[in-house]
């Protein structure tokens, strides 16, 4: 028997070792991880600053495109909020919105920032791999394990055939599920909880699970009814940009009050599902395709992925949640219910003798005959670093209660200043590396919270958090980003622009959109340039190298002041 044993485990030492002792280790100086905006601008700031230094850019979806959810998501409505009637997200955002506008075509898109990507020699883009273990010594991130992925016939993203492992001396974690960040063992807060527990239901109240917000799948329709001229016709809203591409939001009373679409949420709405009011943008101008932000999805884990199933990094799930994947696939396929386009046939109006609107649209269908839909699901939350620091207390009434802390708060948000001496963000002021701008816009965690004494209500937020409303609503100031946001105290190499940045999840109501996240991706690049020029490491820069971060980042155009040139 022992015999036997032995035997059985010199075959394994002989058939697994070598795989990954022979692998050959590639090196580079800074690794980013996550081909959306935040990753991109990461990738093209970090190579900017040190044009000597190995920049690898990990592009975790399958095909050659970048842009993430901004492009392969089909989200190609892009976020913005003026500001004194100024662009506040200024960087490589504002260099990517000059270009192609606010509703873009997003081949374009993603051709526009490969072509800019490709103008610095340092860059290497590795796309269709994904992480499938993180190797550390002491708090240092050493190497990475890769493993190329692709869909499979189900829809899921699934491992392939293959592997590569590098190294590198500085990593930033761009992605939307914080994956890296996770698999480095770092202590997260997971969406809302840190809310405070008087405006959670019973089962999120003890702290140990709590919500995201929810997830949705773009898709794309054509035959959309539009004017001639920007106009608000009845309850929809058609704007074009200074490109000449359409974009039309609105349907808020069709929504609310229409028997066929209010039948559809109730059906759904117990199946995890539910239609909003309208959120589309033409896919270029000219085009006859629309990308459409309207359908819901609840109760979507944004980092559970079908491939790690049944191995450590998988997360804890509640009864009824769903992984990415499987979300995917649901989706896709109630799009296809002739239900869904009979309800999404009611947002039009009638107009002297004119239909505008959704009133005759069409899927546009695939090479499959399937509904156009984003390869990637637009997740809009997942988890936030805790920083170890004493930031001091948020004295905001719709603070977490102290059950975690966080660089960017609630109340620093809420209540940010008109300049560097007003507001409770001007504590920020010394270490700020961006500005960030939009609405404090929180969308559902669950079909019952679009449902408020009988009526469908749409936004959410004043409903959601009636302390926020109470206080005023919507805040009118940008808020300063600091770069205690991007750091990691557990791991010293590690920098965050993506969703697990330190930022309570009040806050990143705010800051989830993908300009404010293009502002962390230029932090993010500039500092680990600086990290690998030095020898230092991110989590360990004082006022010195922050003051250089932001040298760097005036000089690469971002915006770092709220005062007007005029002031």
């Amino acid at each position: 028997m022992r015999r036997f044993i032995f035997v059985v485990f010199l075959l394994v030492v002989i058939l697994i070792v070598p795989v990954y002792q022979d692998m050959t280790t590639i090196p580079y100086d800074i690794v980013i991880y996550g081909g959306g905006f935040a990753g991109c601008a990461a990738a093209h700031s970090a190579a900017w600053a040190t044009s000597q230094k190995k920049v690898l850019l990990i592009v975790p979806e399958s095909g050659e495109e970048l842009g993430g959810l901004g492009t392969v998501g089909g989200q190609n409505f892009a976020d913005i909020r003026y500001w004194q009637k100024q662009l506040v997200t200024a960087g490589s955002f504002e260099r990517w919105f000059q270009e192609l506008g606010q509703f873009y075509n997003t081949k374009q898109m993603s051709e526009t920032i490969k072509n800019e990507l490709g103008n610095y020699p340092n860059i290497t883009i590795l796309y269709g791999y994904d992480i499938k273990k993180v190797s550390k010594k002491g708090k240092m991130i050493k190497n990475l394990n890769l493993v190329p992925v692709g869909r499979d016939e189900k829809g899921y993203i699934t491992w392939l055939k293959g592997r590569e492992r590098i190294s590198g001396v500085v990593f930033i974690d761009a992605s939307d599920d914080g994956r890296l960040t996770r698999f480095s063992n770092v202590s997260l807060s997971v969406g809302r909880q840190d809310w405070p527990s008087r405006y959670l239901p019973e089962e999120e109240t003890n702290g140990k699970w709590a919500r995201q917000q929810a997830a949705t799948l773009m898709f794309k329709v054509k035959g959309i009814k539009k004017p001639k001229e920007a106009s608000q016709i009845g309850d929809l809203n058609f704007v074009q940009d200074v490109k000449g591409s359409w974009a039309l939001v609105g349907g808020k009373e069709t929504w609310q009050e229409d028997p066929v679409v209010n039948g559809f949420n109730k059906l759904y709405g117990s199946q995890g599902y539910a239609i909003k009011p309208i959120n589309a943008a033409q896919d270029g101008a000219g085009s006859d395709q629309w990308w459409v932000n309207m359908l819901l999805v609840f109760n979507v884990d944004g980092r559970a992925h079908e491939r790690d199933r049944n191995t450590k990094m998988f997360p804890e799930m509640r009864a009824g949640q769903k992984t990415v994947d499987q979300a995917w696939v649901d989706a896709k396929e109630l799009l296809e219910n002739p239900d869904f386009l009979r309800a999404l046939r009611r947002f039009k109006v009638i107009d002297n003798n004119q239909m505008y609107g959704f009133g005759e649209v069409e899927l546009v269908l695939d090479e499959k005959n399937k509904p156009k839909v984003g390869e990637i699901m637009y997740i809009r939350e997942t988890a936030h670093v805790k920083s170890d620091e004493d930031i001091g207390e948020d004295i905001a009434a719709f603070d977490n209660e102290g059950k975690a802390k966080f660089a960017l708060t609630t109340g620093e948000v809420k209540e940010a200043g008109a300049n560097s001496l007003s507001g409770l963000d001007k504590e920020n002021y010394l270490e700020r590396v961006g500005l960030g701008y939009y609405m404090m816009d929180i969308n559902a965690y669950m079909y019952e919270d679009i449902i408020q004494n009988g009526h469908y209500v749409w936004p959410v937020t004043g409903y959601l958090r009636p302390d926020w409303k109470e206080t005023g609503g919507q805040q009118t100031n940008p808020v300063y980003l600091p770069y205690l946001m991007l750091k990691v105290d557990e791991v010293k190499n590690l920098l965050i622009s993506g969703y697990a940045v330190s930022c309570s999840s009040f806050a990143w109501a705010e800051i989830r959109v993908l300009p404010n996240l293009s502002v962390l991706g230029d932090a993010a690049g500039v500092a680990a340039a600086r990290a690998v020029l030095f020898n230092e490491q991110p989590a360990e820069f004082n006022g010195e190298q922050i003051q250089w971060v932001q040298g760097k980042l005036l000089e690469m155009g971002a915006r770092l002041e709220k005062e007007t040139l005029d002031d």
